[in-house]
C-alpha cells in the first residue's frame, strides 16, 4: 500500500513537472523500486531498451491507477435541490479564463473571470496557449465539460469555487 501510495503521489508530481525532454519518461523504475528490488527482480539485467519500455509502462500503468483512484473518489456531478435534479454547471457557464492558458496537464486549474474556479477532473493532456480565452461549461451525462475557445478538445472538470 505505502508502494502505491508512493507512485501516486510520485505520479501526479511529474504529470505537473514539466519534462526537459519530451522523450524522457515522466516517471522512471528507479525512483520506485530500492537496488536490492532491482537486483531481486532482475531490471538492472535489462538493456537499456527494455528498461525504456519498462520505464514508458510504468508511466502508463500508473496513470490508469491514479485516473481510476480519482474515479472512485469523485463527487457526483448532480446534486439534488427539492424535487429538481440540478448540476452546478446547468444551465451553461460562459465566461472568460483569468490570464494565460497553457492547455490541460493532469489535475489543472481553470480560474475564471467570474470568480468560479474549476478542476480537471479527469485525466488528459494538452497543449495550446491562449490568452484570455473564451470558456463555456455545460452539462453531460458524464459530468461537468469545458470547452475552451478554439481547441477542439474537451475536458472534464468538477467545480472548486
Amino acid at each position: 500500500m505505502k508502494k502505491i501510495t508512493l507512485i501516486i503521489v510520485l505520479t501526479l508530481a511529474s504529470v505537473t513537472a514539466l519534462s526537459s525532454r519530451a522523450q524522457e519518461p515522466l516517471l522512471k523504475i528507479e525512483q520506485v523500486m530500492t537496488p536490492q528490488e532491482m537486483q531481486q527482480t532482475g531490471v538492472l539485467t535489462l538493456s537499456s531498451q527494455q528498461r525504456d519500455a519498462l520505464n514508458r509502462w510504468l508511466v502508463n500503468y500508473t496513470l490508469r491507477v491514479v485516473t481510476a483512484a480519482q474515479a472512485a473518489n469523485q463527487e457526483p456531478p448532480k446534486r439534488q435541490l427539492g424535487d429538481r435534479v440540478t448540476s452546478n454547471c446547468s444551465p451553461a457557464i460562459e465566461s472568460t479564463i483569468s490570464g494565460e492558458f497553457h492547455g490541460w496537464d493532469g489535475e489543472t486549474i481553470f480560474k475564471l473571470d467570474n470568480g468560479q474556479i474549476w478542476q480537471q477532473s479527469q485525466y488528459d493532456y494538452t497543449y495550446s496557449y491562449s490568452y484570455r480565452p473564451d470558456v463555456t461549461i455545460y452539462e453531460t451525462r458524464a459530468g461537468c465539460r469545458l470547452k475552451v475557445e478554439d481547441e477542439d478538445e474537451t475536458i472534464l472538470v468538477k467545480r472548486l469555487k
